[in-house]
Formats: C-alpha cells, sequence, structure tokens
C-alpha cells in the first residue's frame, strides 16, 4: 500500500498545479474573448459612422457638382466652346454616357462626340506638350 500510496500523492502533486494553471488559462482566454468582443463592438461603431459621414459628404459633393454644372451652362446667347468642352470632358470623365451629355448640355451629338475624339487625342499626345507648344508659337 505504499506503493499505492506514493503514487497517488505524485499523481496529485502534479495534478493540483495542472488544474491551477489550467484554470489561469481559462480565466485569462475568457477575459481576452470579452476584451476582443468589446473591441469588435467599438470597431463595428466606428466603421458605422465612416460610412455614414462618407454616405453625407457624398451627397454633398455631387449636390455641389451639379450646381456647378448648373451654374456653368452658357446661356443660349453665349458662344464659348470653352465652357462647353469643360462640360463634355467632366461629364464623361463621371462616366455618363454621350446621349445623356447630349441631352443634358442641349448639345448637338457630332460637337460632344468630337470633344470626346479631341479629349482621347490630347491624352495621347499630352507626353509631348513643350513640343507641340513650340510648334503653335513657330507658326503662330
Amino acid at each position: 500500500m505504499s506503493n499505492f500510496f506514493m503514487f497517488f500523492i505524485l499523481v496529485l502533486c502534479g495534478f493540483i498545479p495542472a488544474l491551477l494553471v489550467r484554470k489561469t488559462f481559462s480565466q485569462r482566454i475568457q477575459s481576452l474573448e470579452k476584451d476582443l468582443t468589446d473591441i469588435c463592438a467599438v470597431v463595428s461603431q466606428m466603421a458605422e459612422m465612416q460610412v455614414k459621414s462618407h454616405r453625407k459628404y457624398s451627397v454633398s459633393m455631387e449636390n455641389m457638382e451639379e450646381r456647378i454644372m448648373e451654374l456653368s451652362i452658357p446661356s443660349s446667347d453665349s458662344s464659348l466652346p470653352f465652357e462647353r468642352r469643360h462640360q463634355v470632358l467632366t461629364l464623361a470623365r463621371r462616366g455618363m454616357a454621350l446621349d445623356d451629355i447630349v441631352k443634358r448640355l442641349k448639345a448637338p451629338v457630332g460637337e460632344a462626340e468630337l470633344i470626346l475624339n479631341l479629349g482621347k487625342y490630347t491624352k495621347t499626345e499630352n507626353h509631348g506638350t513643350a513640343r507641340n507648344e513650340e510648334q503653335v508659337r513657330q507658326y503662330a
């Protein structure tokens, strides 16, 4: 019986610290899980606030762009081609279709197509701008 008793004591001596370590780790894990849950809740609230503010400012920017476009539409007696060019290119950059641009600006389809094609041409030729300006000055 003494061997059994010694074995039992050794098992208890090893088992009790293991139980204490397990209990400590379990408590620490529960604490970390609670902290993680709290952090997730705060991050979710921050994300919601960011989405709300983004929507708010996006609407404001769209309204401002619309107002600028309304103010920049030339009157019927005005003959300012640069304004029309700017308007067509701005609307095209915003992804508006040619038909919608023509309807909105009440412009001829051919004029809008020409402006868009010239816009594409000037983008591809933009790398030689200084040389082109020199040629224009030479012929002017």
